[in-house]
């Protein structure tokens, strides 16, 4: 554990190979008014007759979201054509007030005052490049119009933690009508916090009254921000504090109306108040696009497509002082790896990128290395991102592994990224070698010939947007992804059991596209299938390698669900939903600090956990709150919780309390119930009926209380939980 300890906290103690302490700050970058050459790599220019905007590139937000979407916004988001068209060879967004239904004026989520939001979430993302768009924005009092970019794990990750690229917004309530903004949003784990960057820029005349180019460029070192080509903003990116902006993001258009910076509309305010979009296009650098199948990391004479230099964009460090330069002769070339162990009863070393590097393209690629070691020596080798996530596989002392065979001389390992990637994001790897060992075996070693091979190999597949649809449901998305062929059209094929379709994809430079399947009867022309309860839909995709992919989506019953989850990624439909969970601290107890996609222990269902670590400030009483505002559970009959104490082995009890809008509470303790065991998770499954003292029409909150031993002593330290639903 001790050693542990000092390998995850390596980041402070870093030492070069030759005794240079390294600055850690984001590297110089050079003038941008020179990018490269870009080529264009998606567009929209809406010269189309159909009057909705193309459903390839686009979908929409609907509603009021969270709190105005999270900005006190006034208006509903609909895909009405009154708020959202394709006219003129122009996308236009509409805010509209409903002065009829609402002669008294506009007002706040009372549904007098409508909108639209478009984006091209699961159609189409990116990651790098230049965006640009034409548009003629509203800019009288009370609109907020905006032309912005998320990360495409927003899902998942939620904001600010997924980035937010700000290409274009207007403010009337901040500045005038002739300004415009560009701003990046992340969440600094440094300081635990969201943090944001922009500047403005003031006009001669007002941006309604003609079409500006608004733009970015976005590359791994920096975000700049323009309008009509003139730079206003530029923001570099610290890739330890920010590397939300080293991954895809997607494109999304606006008008909202009132909230932080649109203000509030008042008799100057003409309406409707329109945002026309001339074009928007994507472009990446050439380079970009050429698919990497071979990477150096220490190597002189292997070929390869690219690669790092180390003193230029890379550097080797060592560990707390744990080894020192030795004089073994290099396996190729003229430059070697070599070390003696300082006798401090354990190493570590490695060779991190100035930058994080992309290897998704790696996948099913291979970690090939040449290393010269006493057989007796059992090490392990890693890998490495920028949230130090990390991960290794083991090479035993005397057995061979991974191809290297065990005599002391110079052997070739071959490691499948699959077998060593674990939970490491391999869109940001930092450290693309690392090697460990943690026996104290005293040793001079060498390694030379560092390289990846097998990018740009072939990945397929075809998927439903969900892993089973309603009756009642109008039609699903599906994705196609094969790198095997870009910028092309492909076709899949839909079948209900009964009737088979084919659909036509378009796929992207990524080779990814999806398609819009629609619920009806029957009709391949339109795209539309039936579907009834028990029904299974599969759809199937031969690939460019002769590969069939399959995925299936069974139809269930309409009506009321059989579950309804409350933290699951098995049991969304439907999701029973809350607006935050709510730390004790905030209510003068014992923090405990939620974690929502925690990766500590392995899950029950889909990617993550909730993670909880309750301390103990001497007040008594400590534990989390799911805060739902209002909702009725009761045609649920049974609550189901997984726990996992395995950071926690002495917890013999911990309370699951339900409480109503009218303070109507019930707690009960999972002592009194026998879980199911699943290895390190108990599940524990409740009748409602047993929170006697609840309103279950109108539940509040859902409470984790107090872990306490058998012997009433409080603890501290973490807990688990995960796949939490109600079912009936």
């Amino acid at each position: 554990m001790a050693n542990r300890t000092r390998i995850l906290l390596f980041v402070a103690v870093l030492l070069y190979l030759f005794g240079c302490d390294r600055v850690t700050a984001p590297p110089a970058v050079p003038d941008g008014t020179d990018l490269g050459n870009y080529v264009l790599i998606w567009a929209d220019e809406f010269d189309q007759e159909s009057p909705l905007p193309n459903p390839d590139n686009w979908g929409y937000d609907l509603g009021y979201g969270d709190f105005g979407w999270g900005n006190d916004e006034w208006q509903f988001y609909t895909n009405d054509q009154e708020n959202v068209r394709v006219a003129d060879g122009k996308l236009v967004i509409s805010a509209v007030w409903d002065s009829v239904g609402s002669p008294q004026g506009p007002g706040k989520r009372n549904g007098s005052v409508t909108s639209a939001r478009v984006n091209t979430k699961n159609k189409f993302s990116f990651k790098y490049g230049k965006v640009q768009a034409s548009i003629k924005i509203p800019t009288d009092n009370g609109m907020w119009p905006a032309f912005w970019m998320l990360g495409k794990n927003h899902d998942t990750a939620g904001w600010p933690q997924c980035g937010e690229i700000d290409i274009m917004e207007a403010s009337p309530l901040l500045f005038n009508d002739r300004t415009t903004m560009s701003t990046v949003h992340w969440w600094d784990d440094a300081s635990g916090s969201h943090t944001y960057e922009g500047n403005h820029l003031e006009l001669s005349e007002p941006l309604s009254n003609d079409y500006h180019i608004y733009e970015v460029e976005w590359d791994e070192q920096r975000i700049i921000g323009k309008i009509d080509g003139i730079i206003y903003f530029v923001k570099v990116i610290d890739p330890a504090t920010m590397d939300e902006f080293l991954k895809e993001f997607f494109l999304i258009f606006n008008v909202a109306v009132g909230g932080s910076l649109g203000g509030t509309p008042d008799n100057s305010t003409n309406w409707p108040q329109s945002m026309y979009v001339d074009w928007v296009r994507v472009y990446q650098k050439e380079q970009s696009l050429v698919p990497i199948e071979t990477f150096g990391i220490f190597s002189d004479e292997t070929p390869v497509d690219a690669g790092l230099t180390i003193g230029v964009n890379a550097e080797i460090y060592v560990w707390e002082n744990t080894l020192t330069a030795a004089s073994i002769p290099p396996y190729e070339g003229d430059n070697v790896i070599s070390w003696a162990t300082t006798g401090v009863g354990w190493f570590g070393a490695g060779i991190q990128s100035n930058v994080p590097l992309d290897f998704s393209g790696f996948e099913q690629g291979n970690l090939n290395f040449m290393i010269k070691i006493p057989a007796n020596v059992s090490f392990k080798i890693g890998i490495n991102d920028s949230q130090n996530r990390e991960s290794y596989v083991s090479f035993p002392a005397n057995q061979p592994a991974f191809g290297l065979v065990r005599n002391g001389e110079w052997g070739r390992a071959v490691i499948p990224l699959s077998s060593i990637r674990g939970n490491v994001d391999l869109q940001t790897i930092s450290y693309s070698f690392i090697i460990l060992e943690e026996g104290g075996t005293q040793c001079q070693f060498a390694i030379d010939d560092i390289y990846y091979d097998g990018g740009g190999a072939t990945i397929s597949n075809v998927s439903f947007d969900a892993p089973a649809y309603d009756v009642n449901a109008t039609g699903a998305i599906i994705s196609l992804q094969d790198t095997g062929v870009r910028n092309a059209q492909r076709t899949v094929s839909v079948s209900n059991g009964t009737d088979t379709i084919s659909l036509a994809i378009n796929l992207n430079y990524l080779g990814v596209g999806s398609k819009t399947l629609n619920f009806g009867p029957t009709n391949a022309g339109t795209g539309t299938i039936a579907i009834s309860e028990g029904n299974t839909l599969t759809v199937s995709y031969t690939d460019t390698q002769g590969n069939n992919r399959i995925d299936t989506a069974p139809v269930t019953g309409g009506g009321s669900s059989n579950t309804m989850g409350i933290y699951s990624e098995t049991h969304t439909n439907p999701t029973l939903p809350y607006s935050q969970i709510i730390n004790s601290a905030d209510w003068s107890g014992n923090p405990a600090e939620p974690n929502e996609q925690s990766t500590a222990v392995s899950p029950v269902d889909g990617n993550y956990v909730l993670g909880v670590t309750f301390g103990n400030t001497g007040l008594g009483w400590g534990g989390i709150a799911f805060d739902f505002g209002a909702q009725d559970i009761s045609a649920y009959s049974t609550f189901v919780i997984n726990i996992n104490k395995s950071a926690m082995p002495s917890m013999a009890r911990l309370g699951l309390k339900f409480e109503d809008n009218a303070g109507g509470q019930t707690e009960l303790n999972i002592a009194s119930y026998t879980p199911t065991i699943n290895g390190d998770w108990a599940r524990y499954e409740i009748p409602l009926s047993h929170y006697s003292g609840v309103n279950l029409t109108q539940v509040k909150y859902l409470g984790l209380w107090n872990p306490f031993t058998a012997g009433n002593a409080y603890l501290t330290g973490n807990l688990y939980f995960d796949d939490i639903h109600l079912r009936n």
